[in-house]
């Protein structure tokens, strides 16, 4: 292997360079894929399995007494209102939490506790957010933390903030000042989630005169992470089959210059399945170093960014990439291949 390193420097240079390229970008596109698959994963646990969005536009404003109203009959689901302002007298900023509205089955989120129930005058929040906070005050009002989410592990809920409806209203009584248009949130991994919406739909008219009620399904950010996935992926699969597309050609040079090498050795006995297997180990060789070298940078900077797959995420990346070097060798041999095919044993003596 040395000794054709040596005597063909340049191309094998070339198809290393080309190679080490290209399983670079195979391999961080795999790994991309590997950590959003993860991390749907850990989101779905904790995303609702039925949800929809219903909007309700009324003529005059809507009190927080009038809403709790439409929601009489409901015992099924849990019932949050959307885009509230929340903010925090010892955190310099503005956030969008879960008010919670109406709760009937357990809340779906990364805590240690149970959430059958969330206390009044509690709240759970982001530990990226608080910090070792175990009470926050609003306008001088306090709430305890009730838990906190790891959005360390949990990425997707850094910044979020859940709070009962009754603590929401008593520290931001005007929040429904002015406003005709109010959007809830109706989810549930129990039941179907058209049933309290029917159920309010049909109160609306007796509680909330001149008022008009919609539904629709919610679009989740799990189809946007996997947009996101499928776009990397593509990525790195064009730019590998770029790379396969210029060894063809750097392979078909390297059988050019090596052609009076090829013809003696067909002059001295070697068959035509004998060189084909040559000079595919010499590839696959090749190969095989732009993979290590891949393997060896992509690791030292996963190691820097602590960013590790678990073992069933890094076997399967491992096995692709095997796959993938096995493909390359022989996609990359398949015009080499016609060409030693037609060079003749007296072409040694000629050349």
């Amino acid at each position: 292997m040395i000794k054709v390193i040596k005597r063909y420097s340049v191309v094998g240079l070339l198809i290393v360079a080309c190679f080490f390229s290209a399983f670079i970008s195979l391999s961080n596109g795999l790994i991309v894929t590997a950590k959003a698959k993860m991390l749907i994963q850990k989101e779905n646990q904790y995303t609702y399995c039925n949800e929809a969005i219903v909007t309700l536009r009324t003529a005059n404003s809507i009190s927080y007494d009038d809403l709790k109203n439409l929601f009489a009959d409901v015992d099924t689901c849990n019932i949050y209102l959307e885009n509230m302002q929340i903010y925090f007298d010892q955190i310099d900023s503005v956030y969008i939490p879960d008010v919670i509205l109406l709760q009937n089955e357990n809340l779906s989120y990364p805590t240690t506790k149970e959430l059958r129930e969330l206390p009044k005058g509690s709240i759970i929040v982001a530990s990226s957010t608080v910090g070792a906070h175990e009470d926050l005050s609003i306008h001088g009002k306090w709430f305890s933390v009730f838990d906190q989410m790891d959005s360390v592990e949990f990425p997707f809920v850094a910044g979020k903030f859940i709070i009962n409806a009754d603590d929401y209203f008593s520290a931001f009584p005007d929040a429904l000042n002015n406003t005709n248009e109010i959007r809830l949130r109706i989810s549930s991994n129990e039941k179907d989630v058209y049933i309290p919406y029917s159920q309010i739909q049909s109160t609306l008219d007796n509680a909330i005169p001149k008022s008009l009620i919609s539904c629709s399904d919610v679009i989740t950010s799990d189809s946007l992470l996997r947009g996101s996935v499928a776009q990397n992926t593509l990525i790195s699969i064009s730019l590998f089959g770029f790379a396969l597309i210029n060894t063809i050609i750097i392979s078909y040079y390297w059988v050019t210059v090596r052609r009076r090498e090829i013809a003696i050795r067909k002059a001295f006995g070697a068959s035509n399945e004998s060189v084909i297997l040559m000079m595919s180990r010499e590839l696959f060789q090749l190969i095989g170093i732009s993979a290590l070298l891949a393997f060896i940078v992509e690791l030292v900077l996963s190691l820097n960014q602590r960013n590790i797959l678990d073992l069933p995420n890094a076997i399967a990346v491992c096995t692709i990439l095997m796959l993938a070097i096995t493909m390359s060798v022989f996609i990359s041999m398949i015009v080499p291949v016609r060409f030693i095919l037609e060079i003749q044993p007296s072409e040694g003596v000629k050349l």
